[in-house]
């Protein structure tokens, strides 16, 4: 672990946005007089995901809680399950008892006194550690409250394409609290090994990058084994500026929608620096985020003695919650990089229109905006859905196939409690990318970080249709399906046809009209998932699951075909998901 800090430390240099963001936070912090306690935020995975997106479905939006921005802050995560147990119209079965507890016992610290003793462990070690379920060593007093827990995985499988057997080894430290019920603190340290099946190296070869993941090292320089070492690092602090304004900062990730994938911003990059605001007022949530990325596409030194050139993220989402089952969401953001000053100043402005920034300055920037809603109906269903614009020219929009007629949507829907079956929830989500969405002219500019989509997976030039099945029978197991059924048009060497984001739009683009989803050469993909998890104490699970991935590209006689079988046990982890 030491050898990648002093790596990081010899490539490290003030970035532009970093001081100027840590001056705005400091200034922030110097002027508020009155804070209220403060939350960390909950994990962002897919557990906690699809545990959220149920219980908010079986009890009602809340008036201020705004689930389709991820991760949830702790504090409001704990609220909605304390109240939808008192809620009978939800008709809770005994293993959505025993989920509400484990969400409540993982955020133990804002749980009132009369249910705190629940989270207590039942046999501590040595008296200081284990005492409650969810830390290894955790103290609360009225100037500090402070968890840490060990973070560990490891997963072997058995990939018929493979003569190695890939694996998954993980080791780390997450560490939370508050200082004086005021500032909140997060921070997530691992060292990881990995060694990954074929096609996710494939899809490593093709970006660059492997998915989730920022900085890697290759050791011994073996590319053809794609064993990935790193040193991974997460952290941020939080507070609450104004009574109803709340503040994070730090190196992070962050997800908008309520499916699978999302259109608008997914968790599938590198983490990067950000500045995230968010202001509720009654039903209202505004959220600006501002953030600093990785141009990993410009090249550097071999000996990784220059700085990385960054690029900008800005990014405002304006969402409603109309009673107890709509939530309506609009947002706009701009991508940009190569400014002298480094983050420009003019997307610093929280409440103007960024297209219109943009456009005074010369229109140089990536702008797209969009919207997304989610409706929840008789506490079993919920529809949902993004729309995303990249171009928009009335003149040319309506011709065609115009290449610049640029946008991606997705429509899905969540039942629970299939047929009045308890715990067994069906998912079904269809996404669909025009070609060169999410591309530009500039690689500072394009859709991207750290040569990874900030979207979804597969990038552009695409449709996908997701099916998805979770049962869990008792409170301790979990047993899930998934099918991916997904046809993309890939680009050539010679012919960019709109798949690849990284690629400029303007370079051997083969037509100006005439364009659809799926041209180039044609592949598709049937994926299918079978796992199961049984939870053996707190947060530690074992798994086991089956894969299996159909590729077919036109032109090839024969099929690329993935068996994957894999078993392990993590703990304080989710399972890292490569479902593309």
């Amino acid at each position: 672990m030491l050898k990648y800090l002093k790596s990081s430390i010899g490539r490290s240099h003030v970035s532009p946005l970093s001081s100027r963001l840590s001056i705005f936070f400091l200034l922030l912090v110097s002027t508020q007089l009155r804070l209220s306690a403060q939350s960390t935020f909950a994990p962002l995975n897919e557990d906690y995901h699809n545990l959220i997106e149920r219980y908010e479905i079986k009890s009602g939006i809340l008036s201020n809680l705004h689930t389709t921005i991820k991760p949830v802050r702790r504090k409001e995560l704990v609220k909605l399950t304390t109240e939808l147990e008192s809620d009978e119209k939800a008709k809770l079965s005994k293993t959505d008892r025993f989920n509400l507890a484990y969400l409540q016992n993982d955020s133990w610290e804002w749980l009132d006194d009369a249910k705190l003793q629940q989270s207590d462990s039942k046999k501590p070690l040595w008296q200081h550690l284990f005492r409650k379920k969810a830390d290894c060593y955790s103290t609360q007093t009225k100037d500090i409250d402070f968890h840490v827990s060990p973070i560990f995985q490891f997963a072997f499988a058995n990939d018929d394409q493979l003569k190695e057997t890939p694996y998954i080894n993980t080791r780390g430290i997450e560490l939370r609290g508050t200082l004086n019920k005021k500032l909140g603190f997060y921070s997530m340290l691992t060292e990881n090994q990995m060694l990954y099946p074929e096609y996710v190296r494939e899809y490593g070869r093709q970006y660059k990058a492997n998915p989730y993941e920022g900085f890697t090292k290759v050791p011994n320089a073996d590319s053809s084994k794609y064993l990935t070492d790193f040193f991974s690092a997460r952290g941020y602090i939080t507070f609450q500026a104004l009574k109803n304004m709340h503040i994070q900062f730090g190196h992070d990730k962050n997800f908008i929608g309520s499916g699978v994938r999302s259109m608008i911003l997914s968790d599938f990059s590198a983490p990067y620096l950000h500045l995230k605001v968010t202001t509720n007022v009654g039903r209202f949530q505004y959220m600006n985020l501002f953030a600093q990325m990785i141009n990993k596409q410009i090249p550097v030194a071999v000996d990784n003695t220059e700085q990385i050139p960054p690029k900008y993220l800005s990014l405002h989402h304006l969402s409603v919650n109309i009673g107890r089952n709509l939530n309506i969401g609009i947002f706009e953001s701009i991508v940009f990089g190569k400014r002298q000053v480094g983050f420009d100043i003019n997307y610093l402005n929280p409440v103007i229109l960024l297209r219109f920034v943009e456009g005074h300055l010369g229109s140089v920037d990536n702008s797209i905006a969009g919207a997304n809603f989610k409706l929840n109906f008789k506490r079993h269903f919920s529809l949902y859905g993004q729309f995303v614009l990249d171009e928009f020219n009335i003149k040319y929009f309506k011709q065609d196939g115009w290449w610049a007629k640029k946008y991606a949507a997705q429509i899905g829907g969540r039942y629970v409690d299939v047929l009045g079956i308890k715990n067994l929830d069906f998912q079904t989500e269809y996404n669909l990318v025009r070609p060169y969405m999410y591309s530009h002219n500039s690689t500072y500019s394009n859709y991207v970080n750290y040569n990874l989509p900030l979207a979804h997976p597969l990038g552009a030039n695409f449709t996908e249709l997701l099916l998805i099945g979770r049962y869990q029978p008792t409170g301790r197991l979990f047993l899930n399906f998934t099918a991916m059924l997904a046809q993309q048009g890939k680009d050539s060497n010679i012919v960019n046809w709109g798949g690849d984001i990284l690629r400029n739009y303007n370079f051997a683009r083969p037509s100006e009209y005439g364009n659809e989803i799926g041209q180039g050469r044609r592949v598709n993909t049937k994926f299918y998932q079978l796992g199961a998890s049984y939870m053996i104490a707190h947060n530690l699970f074992a798994d086991l699951k089956i894969q299996s991935r159909n590729t077919n590209l036109s032109g090839n006689t024969a099929d690329a075909q993935n068996l994957i079988f894999s078993a392990g046990l993590r703990w304080n982890t989710s399972q890292r998901s490569f479902v593309f």
